[in-house]
């Protein structure tokens, strides 16, 4: 099959090599344009080239001449070069692809231009030469040019008129022998009436001049046609080429390989009026392409190729196929299984299920119904699966770890067998049974096997528990203060076994976990912990603990009074704990006593609530606290004198505010026409009679106190302030 490939590609690229490699010519094009408004027109010229053995750049600018309804010159329009692109080539049959040596670009120049003064109509040209030299139906092919030519009706006809265009761009190869079927239709902004037909193109420029500025005057020169070719007959075709006048359907059956050049013009027509001949021509690339589909296909999933070249696999199961067809576009598969008349598929990658053993012959058709198709074939061979069943083994205990292990499933006569045992004596068989597998310590240990049977080879594993004795550990005994929360946490290694367990507290209480929580009261109790192993080394392990819970002292105090003010903050404390041998006093403020007398006194430097207490501690070290809140009330006064005598001598220097309880405060003092001379927040902070650094006159100043007293409540003081006589006195009150 693979030959067979490699000589059809071969054919292949022999096929398209008839195609004459050439530099770079112009193939095609037309010019249209659109009415703006006012005057204004869009001008757009398509131009295609061949791009095969070097690329001789698209005009930059392009030059389209102007002529008015009686040949004189008007005008001439550059047209910037836009940039090209490759135009795809899409086939016409699923028989052909790409051709290596057909390319074809494309340039759409586009311009505005304001056009008056047409009221009797003008034409748009534009020239170019020269076409490719292998053009079979022209004479003298390399030397003759094109001319794309569009005529604006006169306004008595048409006023703002826009010219048809059309619509696809024809194929860039077409196959031999193979029937095209091209909608060569245009289009109409205004919605004119269309009417096609072939027709023959112009000719223009030379090689001397290939892009005359200004072209030549209408009307322009025809192409010549080579006999037997013409107009009306530019293809080597049976039947006949031909394009629908209504639709526009371009019609032929290519006979003959070769380049040919074939215009098509669209008449426009309004109100039952020709308004105007739109043409368009290129080049028609007819290639033989007889061969280029290749049939070829995989199973996609692993196989065995047997020695006269047909497939084996193991086993009906769905098959997967993989279609490595070259240039098909449509399929047909028969999958040769004779017990059924649907084994047939049209998917490009289908799947399909035999029912058993057997050979079968799969053929694929790629392009079935085309001149082109292929056929590929390929003989499968199913044979008998080993499947093996699933191995599984319960777990052993160490003290008689032995096993007698057998194949099962679907295993013909003659199958050969591979055990292999990790950590067991034997190693090793290829018997079925293998007979006794013995181990020798606790473990988890792999069993795999493997059958083969003609090629077909399945294999599985398992893994074999080897288990120990379990072992457990408790605490010998727990003791604590009443109440006792023991936390258990028995030590166990299950040695592979698969453990239940049982806790019996004593209490009343019980569990099925291995860890448990529980509290206990005053007394003495017995916990019990039961643990069985359910499979391996079976066995029950049972261990109790005993457990003493000590009584705690009665922790009391009181205290007197509860409160006090802050002036008297002074308190006796009484311990009235039972019990206990020994105790501790706190009384809130960070002060501890570690003696235990009957009363105690203690007092406290700053308002507040306090929580004192007291620890009792019994013979067993058991403790209990008692505690009890003790207020020191916090107390509120204010008052300001009434003179101030700034004179050195140390007695009334500054004016200020005097109290206890102040939680915010401000002081303000003015002389007697408001104005503010001395402002403070702090209680410590005086008024000392001057302002902006001068001694202020004697006399009487006003102040203003206002606060906040611990009790949350705002308070507000004003009155007078005498200054006495100081010597130094700058400023009149």
């Amino acid at each position: 099959m693979e030959s067979s490939m490699l000589m059809r590609l071969c054919c292949l690229c022999i096929a398209f090599s008839c195609l004459p490699l050439r530099a770079t010519h112009i193939i095609g094009g037309e010019l249209y344009y659109d009415c703006l408004g006012n005057d204004n027109y869009q001008i757009t010229l398509k131009i295609y080239r061949d791009c095969i053995n070097g690329q001789a750049p698209f005009d930059n600018p392009a030059s389209i001449t102007v002529w008015d309804s009686n040949g004189n010159f008007v005008r001439n329009i550059n047209l910037p070069f836009p940039g090209s692109t490759n135009v795809p080539f899409i086939p016409n049959s699923p028989c052909f692809q790409a051709p290596p040596n057909v390319c074809v670009e494309e340039a759409v120049y586009s311009v505005q231009v304001n056009l008056p003064n047409i009221n009797q109509g003008i034409t748009l040209a534009y020239q170019r030469c020269c076409r490719n030299n292998s053009i079979i139906n022209l004479v003298n092919p390399g030397s003759t040019g094109s001319t794309y030519v569009n005529s604006m009706p006169p306004v008595s006809l048409a006023a703002c008129n826009s010219s048809p265009r059309f619509t696809n761009f024809p194929p860039i190869a077409i196959c031999l022998g193979d029937t095209l079927q091209f909608d060569h239709s245009a289009t109409d902004p205004d919605g004119d009436s269309l009417a096609y037909e072939l027709c023959a193109t112009y000719h223009g420029g030379s090689v001397a001049n290939p892009m005359p500025i200004p072209t030549s005057a209408p009307p322009f020169t025809p192409i010549t046609f080579q006999p037997p070719f013409s107009q009306q007959s530019p293809l080597a075709s049976n039947p006949p080429i031909q394009i629908d006048p209504i639709s526009g359907l371009l019609t032929a059956v290519p006979n003959q390989i070769g380049q040919y050049v074939v215009g098509v013009c669209v008449k426009e027509y309004r109100n039952g009026q020709l308004l105007g001949t739109h043409q368009r021509d290129f080049q028609f690339n007819i290639t033989n392409c007889q061969v280029n589909t290749v049939s070829d296909f995989d199973l996609n999933i692993p196989v065995q190729q047997a020695p006269d070249g047909s497939l084996e696999i193991c086993g009906p199961v769905p098959i997967p196929f993989q279609n490595n067809s070259i240039n098909a576009s449509s399929y047909f598969w028969d999958f040769g299984d004779l017990s059924q008349i649907n084994d047939t598929s049209s998917a490009q990658n289908p799947s399909y299920t035999y029912p058993g053993v057997g050979n079968y012959v799969i053929q694929l058709i790629s392009n079935p119904g085309y001149f082109c198709a292929d056929t590929s074939t390929q003989t499968l061979v199913i044979k008998d699966p080993v499947n093996l069943s699933p191995l599984s083994f319960p777990a052993l205990c160490i003290d008689n770890a032995e096993l007698q292990p057998l194949a099962s499933g679907n295993l013909p006569s003659g199958t050969n067998f591979s055990w292999n045992f990790q950590g067991a004596s034997p190693a090793s068989s290829n018997q079925n049974p293998p007979g006794t597998v013995s181990y020798n310590s606790p473990g988890a240990y792999t069993i795999r096997l493997s059958a083969e049977y003609e090629g077909c080879i399945d294999s599985v594993s398992a893994v074999v528990q080897v288990t120990g004795h379990p072992t457990l550990d408790l605490p010998p005994a727990e003791a604590g203060c009443t109440p006792l929360l023991i936390n258990f946490q028995p030590i166990i290694n299950p040695n592979n076994n698969q453990l239940t367990y049982f806790w019996d507290f004593g209490n009343g209480t019980t569990s099925q976990t291995a860890q448990g929580q529980v509290v206990y009261q005053e007394g003495t109790w017995q916990a019990e912990f039961t643990m069985i192993s359910q499979t391996g080394c079976r066995d029950t392990l049972r261990a109790s603990i005993p457990i003493t819970v000590y009584p705690i002292p009665q922790a009391g105090i009181s205290v007197s009074p509860e409160e006090q003010s802050v002036f008297e903050p002074n308190f006796t404390f009484f311990n009235e704990s039972v019990d206990n041998i020994s105790c501790i006093y706190g009384f809130g403020d960070g002060i501890e006593l570690n003696l235990c007398p009957p009363s105690v006194a203690h007092s406290y430097d700053t308002s507040g609530t306090y929580l004192a207490y007291v620890v009792a501690t019994n013979e067993f070290g058991c403790n209990d606290t008692a505690t009890i809140p003790v207020r020191v009330l916090p107390e509120f006064s204010f008052y300001v004198p009434n003179t101030l005598s700034p004179n050195g001598d140390g007695i009334n220097e500054f004016f200020k505010g005097y109290g206890i309880g102040i939680d915010s405060y401000t002081l303000r003092v003015f002389n007697r026409w408001g104005e503010l001379l001395f402002e403070t927040t702090d209680l410590s902070e005086g008024w000392d009679g001057t302002y902006q650094g001068a001694l202020c006159p004697q006399g009487s100043y006003v102040y203003a106190v206002d606060l906040t007293n611990v009790f949350g409540r705002f308070k507000s003081y004003r009155g007078m302030v005498l200054l006495l006589p100081s010597q130094g006195s700058s400023l009149s009150n």
